[in-house]
């Protein structure tokens, strides 16, 4: 896949020394050994805000050390996996100074919550804002206790679908075809498809009406690259309904019938382009975040553009894209479109 002008093989990632910062920093390890990409650990410190210039000397000593010490810790972490590094010590807000990072990085890795987090919020304002502003591909990892965070996409599990290669070598796999729902199932019927359905071993893209933008090909890289299949799946919305879903959908529904043409040359797309990746389409009909967020529960990573599904004009990061942010238990990969970022 083409990188902007810029962008290099390198992974960012932003450390602080909490749980769920090292979760995603061995989330990152863990790709920058597949891909065999060095790993830029970037710890940040806020700015001291005090008139005496010797308090604030002495403040910006005692957070300088601090990150170093932290920076210390991962990269030892990644050295003991003989994956390369650079640290890197910034006085700044540190969602602005891993934004600014991320204009010369292939991948961006953050924890859902660091230390800066107020109890309570499932998603922290660094990675909210490293999700909306970055210039590269970011990947959210989890919380503590959500069992597949880190062990997603890693390597040998044998736990969550097929074994991954290792160097992102061809396989053996061939494009397949399957719904989700069908046409005429009742609400019940797709209440229990959503349910039932495992996205286990799987890489999940949200497919807006059949768009094919960066975050489409962002997603089926990363199933070349892990020899994992690609689920696509798109939501044909309602508001009907406690879980979202409507009534009744009948086989003579042009509109359904248009979604899933459309979501059926999504996956002709991807496998004239990547024939070696097993692709699979899943339209349902329900609230998009519901759904999206339904996925998360057993796929290995779910691929989120920063608009789109509902998202209004104006806005860097849509409200499907937040809400599953928010509450998705998997990591997730947000991808910025051709004129989102900024």
């Amino acid at each position: 896949m083409c990188k902007p002008v810029g962008m290099r093989n390198v992974i960012l990632v932003g450390v602080d020394g909490s749980s769920n910062s090292n979760r995603a920093l061995d989330w990152a390890i863990v790709e920058a050994d597949i891909r065999n990409w060095p790993l830029r650990l970037v710890s940040a410190f806020p700015p001291a805000f005090v008139a005496d210039p010797v308090v604030g000397a002495s403040y910006a000593l005692a957070a300088r050390r601090e990150a170093e010490a932290i920076l210390d810790h991962a990269t030892a972490r990644a050295e003991a996996r003989s994956v390369r590094t650079e640290a890197h010590i910034e006085c700044g807000d540190a969602s602005k100074v891993l934004v600014e990072h991320s204009e010369t990085a292939g991948l961006a890795v953050v924890g859902k919550r660091g230390r800066g987090g107020f109890v309570g919020r499932l998603l922290g304002s660094v990675s909210s804002g490293l999700a909306a502003h970055s210039h590269c591909p970011t990947v959210v990892v989890p919380q503590e206790g959500h069992e597949s965070a880190v062990t997603g996409l890693e390597v040998g599990q044998g736990t969550r679908g097929d074994p991954s290669n290792e160097r992102g070598e061809k396989s053996a796999m061939h494009p397949t075809f399957s719904d989700a729902v069908g046409t005429g199932d009742t609400a019940r019927q797709q209440e229990s498809a959503i349910n039932g359905l495992s996205f286990a071993g799987q890489i999940v893209m949200a497919v807006d009406s059949g768009s094919q933008g960066p975050a489409l090909w962002e997603a089926a890289e990363m199933a070349r690259i892990h020899g994992k299949p690609l689920a696509l799946v798109s939501v044909k919305g309602t508001t009907v309904g406690d879980l979202g879903w409507s009534p009744s959908v009948e086989d003579s529904d042009p509109y359904y019938e248009e979604e899933l043409a459309k979501l059926t040359r999504v996956v002709a797309a991807v496998a004239a382009r990547y024939p070696d990746v097993k692709v699979s389409r899943h339209l349902f009909v329900g609230k998009a975040a519901e759904v999206l967020v339904r996925t998360t529960q057993t796929a290995d990573l779910v691929v989120l553009g920063t608009r789109g599904l509902g998202g209004f004009p104006g806005l860097l990061l849509g409200s499907v894209s937040q809400a599953v942010l928010h509450h998705g238990r998997s990591p997730m990969m947000v991808v910025p479109g051709a004129n989102t970022v900024g």
